[in-house]
């Protein structure tokens, strides 16, 4: 079987899990023995352009003549069986999906955001959460409010987008969820549910591993929309400093200089600034609890995923996919943007309840999360759609 996996990356100035996820799925259908052909694009390419290329990008949300055309190309020369694709915005554009219906071939969609409904991808608006454009045919608050790149002009192709293409994704034969949140956004949306398979973010079973530190761990980009601000205040009313906790930050953003101050007036904050994924491992096996703060709906972290793999458990707010993903037993959920309850939860922390919850994660990862049980989910999807 032959897999052409679609992907626009995300800039290299912005750390994308997503990206991290989609290379280690096509190295994992690689090993699993399928045939895998790749049409990847990336956003980097946009600083190299000309002006008229660039006119041409801005345009690309709703179709993408070059994007199209190399899709066409490689549908020709590879005739893959199926086309999973990823992200499409914004040199790739919505339209191959159409292409790919005109040639027959079953189309897979993985949805890592909601960018399919909101511009921004995260139902998110000056730090709350918003759903104006939801249930609209035209997203007009979005250009309003420059939901795309802070700007009003680049939002306007990705509203047309949303609704000239709200019939397109009804040509995707098989929709990847990564939590029921997710799976009920789609429906929303308009997808019969029969169309939808729940499937986590997965990552290769790095082994049992060490037994839970005493330490904090944040990764991610220094936004407000991954509640670095939040954890900040919530660590300074914590108290956890007294019980010879530490708070260690990883990654970088519009953030980064608040966080360094706030780790200049306490020692017991850390700043690693960003890491490759073997620091970032080292780190997780050193540390304790994982807290991801975050104020908007996330998909589902690439994040979570290695920390429970390692036996960590998590802290998270209790917001989208991530309150229906972190149960009791793995971990503490919290009110989102709530820094009272998230330092609240953070002080009384113990090290038997770590080592509890990290011992639960840990059997949770195994059961749903690990490449061995999700691997065999997604070969399944390709199977049942290239078998009828």
């Amino acid at each position: 079987m032959k897999v052409l996996m679609v992907h626009n990356r995300y800039r290299k100035a912005i750390p994308s899990g997503e990206n991290s996820v989609v290379d280690a799925e096509i190295a994992i259908l690689h090993t699993s023995g399928l045939d895998v052909a790749t049409y990847l694009r990336s956003s980097d390419e946009i600083t190299e352009m000309s002006g008229a290329q660039k006119v041409a990008v801005a345009l690309g949300p709703i179709r993408s003549g070059q994007g199209v055309r190399e899709f066409t190309e490689l549908l020709d020369s590879e005739k893959p069986d199926v086309v999973h694709i990823h992200n499409v915005y914004p040199l790739i554009s919505p339209w191959v999906v159409r292409t790919a219906h005109k040639a027959g071939i079953p189309i897979v969609m993985t949805v890592h955001n909601f960018r399919l409904d909101c511009v921004a991808g995260t139902y998110l608006r000056n730090g709350q959460v918003c759903t104006d454009c939801t249930s609209t045919s035209f997203a007009m608050p979005a250009i309003t409010h420059g939901c795309y790149r802070g700007s009003s002009i680049q939002s306007i192709p990705m509203v047309m987008s949303r609704s000239i293409h709200r019939s397109t994704w009804q040509l995707v034969d098989r929709f990847i969820a990564l939590t029921g949140f997710h799976q009920e956004f789609l429906v929303r949306m308009g997808i019969s549910p029969d169309r939808i398979v729940v499937r986590p973010t997965s990552v290769t079973d790095p082994g049992a591993g060490t037994a839970p530190g005493k330490d904090v761990l944040f990764v991610g980009r220094l936004g407000a929309e991954k509640g670095v601000d939040v954890l900040l205040e919530a660590w300074r009313i914590s108290g956890a400093e007294q019980c010879g906790r530490a708070l260690h930050i990883v990654g970088d953003g519009e953030l980064r200089e608040a966080a360094d101050r706030a780790a200049r007036m306490d020692p017991s904050i850390r700043i690693h600034g960003m890491q490759d994924s073997a620091h970032v491992a080292e780190l997780m096996d050193q540390c304790g609890p994982v807290v991801i703060p975050s104020t908007c709906f996330e998909g589902l972290p690439l994040v979570l995923a290695e920390a429970i793999a390692r036996g960590r458990p998590i802290i998270a707010s209790d917001i989208g996919g991530l309150g229906r993903t972190v149960t009791d037993d793995l971990g503490w959920k919290v009110p989102p943007s709530n820094a009272v309850a998230l330092g609240a939860t953070i002080g009384a922390l113990t090290d038997e309840q770590i080592a509890q919850r990290g011992a639960a994660a840990r059997e949770r990862f195994l059961k749903e999360f690990d490449q061995a049980v999700t691997t065999p989910q997604l070969i399944g999807i390709y199977t049942e759609l290239t078998s009828n």
